[in-house]
Parts: structure tokens; sequence; C-alpha cells
């Protein structure tokens, strides 16, 4: 990194606060940047992230507010249930649709810095789960901007650097404390020219930006997958600024995000089916019932068969169901 860095957007998932906690710690008090921090989180209650952070370090943390400036010296936090995104001089949360299923998500974050700030944005992925934050970190760089990636021996949770690692060819993949040493080191206001330099790119997209996902067409392949979220169809992306999946209304998923949400949907599925059965292998014990009250034996016991297969066809469907539960991930 040979050029000031004063936009430092970081994401983590499942052991990130942890490692976020060491890396505030470690930062000087006189910093020169603004720090954006999307952790996933539950979407509802205050977030106690703020407060963590501002004890831990020189810096303060807050919540951030839809509007607000960007200033030096300050740590702006995801909100629950927000994206939490940037544009020139000022910061955006929006509502719109999960991405990975997540809200708020590492990959809005990332795309917003680097479509408002380019080589000015340091991009830090830390400890977490599946790749959430792969792909904007590949915009990041693809901007100008630096990527830096937790030391996965390091991390609580190795797979979301080490799928950073693999996507998006970070410059510097490095232990918390290096980590904070590179920031501090590269942080700083941007050179001559200032903010009249930096042309702007329009976020197109983006939830949030410019243009709405699916107002004209979406964007890339269409694919015969469903989404998750909305079960319409999935596009693949064409170019990689992109999210790998997206469907018209902006759910936008990974590949390993995708995947893993399908997998989330085919088991509620299967206990969907398990339900129906029981259901159904009690409706018709309650028909079986009412046909001996009457003396129709034929129907009762047509109905008590019926019963009997429909209840070994939920028995045998949650065996099944219960077995994949116990093996290991």
């Amino acid at each position: 990194m040979t050029e000031p860095r004063d936009i430092i957007a970081i994401g983590g998932s499942a052991g990130a606060i942890e490692s976020l906690g060491k890396l505030v710690s470690l930062l000087p008090a006189q910093l020169d940047a603004a720090i954006f921090v999307v952790i996933h989180t539950y979407p509802l209650g205050d977030s106690l992230l703020p407060a963590i952070l501002t004890r831990r370090g020189s810096l303060s943390a807050a919540i951030a507010t839809d509007g607000e400036p960007i200033v030096c010296d300050r740590i702006y936090v995801a909100p629950p249930d927000y994206h939490l995104m940037v544009e020139r001089g000022r910061v955006r949360l929006s509502s719109g649709p999960k991405e990975g299923g997540h809200r708020p998500a590492i990959d809005p974050l990332f795309r917003s810095a680097a479509s408002a700030y380019r080589e000015r944005v340091i991009g830090v992925i830390l400890s977490g789960t599946l790749d959430d934050g792969s792909s904007g970190l590949r915009v990041i760089r693809q901007q100008g901007g630096s990527a830096i990636v937790q030391e996965p021996k390091e991390a609580l949770f190795p797979q979301m650097p080490e799928n950073a690692i693999w996507s998006a060819r970070p410059q510097h993949v490095a232990p918390v404390a290096e980590i904070a040493r590179l920031i501090a080191s590269h942080a700083g206001k941007p050179g001559v020219g200032g903010e009249a330099s930096m042309p702007t790119v329009a976020a197109s997209g983006q939830n949030g930006g410019h243009v709405v996902v699916g107002a004209h067409d979406a964007p890339g392949t269409p694919t015969g997958i469903a989404c998750p979220d909305c079960h319409g169809v999935l596009w693949a992306a064409t170019e990689g600024a992109a999210p790998d999946f997206r469907c018209r209304v902006g759910h936008a998923y990974s590949d390993e995000n995708l995947l893993e949400a399908h997998a989330s949907s085919l088991e509620a599925s299967l206990w969907a089916g398990v339900r129906a059965l029981e259901e159904q292998a009690s409706l018709s014990n309650h028909l079986a019932g009412k046909a001996e009250k009457r003396g129709d034996r034929l129907s009762a016991a047509r109905f008590h068969d019926r019963a009997g297969r429909a209840g070994e066809h939920a028995t045998r469907m949650q065996a099944l169901l219960l077995a994949r539960q116990a093996e290991p991930a």
C-alpha cells in the first residue's frame, strides 16, 4: 500500500468480535481514517458492539445512522437488520433484500466503499463462516483498494478468511496485531486534489444503489435454481463485481452461501413433509373411528391402512433427517 487510505471497511461473523476488539485496542486515537464494521448479528435488539469497541480502544464507536457525515477517528457499526453502506461523504443504511441470508451483510459495505472511494479503501475480513465478503473484497481490489485477511490459523472460525484468500487474492494475510499495524501505518487523508480528484462511480446493482435490480431486467444469466428467500429465478453473475447469484428483487448469494441456504431450505421442506404425513396419519385414524361408529368396517379398515402407511413414511423420513443431522459438518 503506497497511497493513503482513509476508509476502512471491516467484516466478519462467528469469532469476529474477539478479533475486532483486539484490532481496535491496537489502533491509535489519531487514525485519520473512518472505520466501518459489519458483523453478522441477530435482526432484533440493540447492538452492544459499539460499547464493547469503545471500551477496548481509543476510538469512539457508535451505531451508524442514515445520512450522517463520515468523519475520521470514528467507528461506524452496522445496526441490526440494516445494510451499512457509504456514499461520498455520508453513511447510508438500507433495509433492502438480504445478501447471503444476512442483513447486515458484508458485501454491500465493501461494494459501496469501493464504488465511492476506490483506492482510498482498505477492506478487512476477520473470523467467520462461509464466504460473505469475498465478492466485495474482490471489488475493492479491482477498484485499486487494499485487501487484508486475518490469518486463518489465528481465526476462531477460519472458513471466511480461507474463502476470501482463495477468491479475492488479498495483498496481505496477517494476524490481528499486524493488521492493526498495516492500518495505522497507511491510514491518512487523501493526497493532492482531495475530493474533487476522486471520480465517483455509480453504485448500480447494489442494495440502496441508484438502480434497483429487476427494474428492467435482472443481470447475468438465468439459472434453473430458485431463490431460497422468495423462490424466484436466480441469475448467475457475468462479471466479477456482482454477487455470484441474485434474484430480481435483490436477494444475493455467493457460491457457498447459496449452497448453505438451499440445504437449509431442503431440510425445512423435508420436516414439513414429516409434519404433513403425521397429520395425514392422525386424520386417517380419526376418519377410521368415525367409520367404526357407524358400522362401516370396510371404510374403517381402509382408513386404518392409510394411517399406518402415512405413519410409516413419516417415521422413515424423520429417521433420515436425524441421521443427516448427526453427520459431522
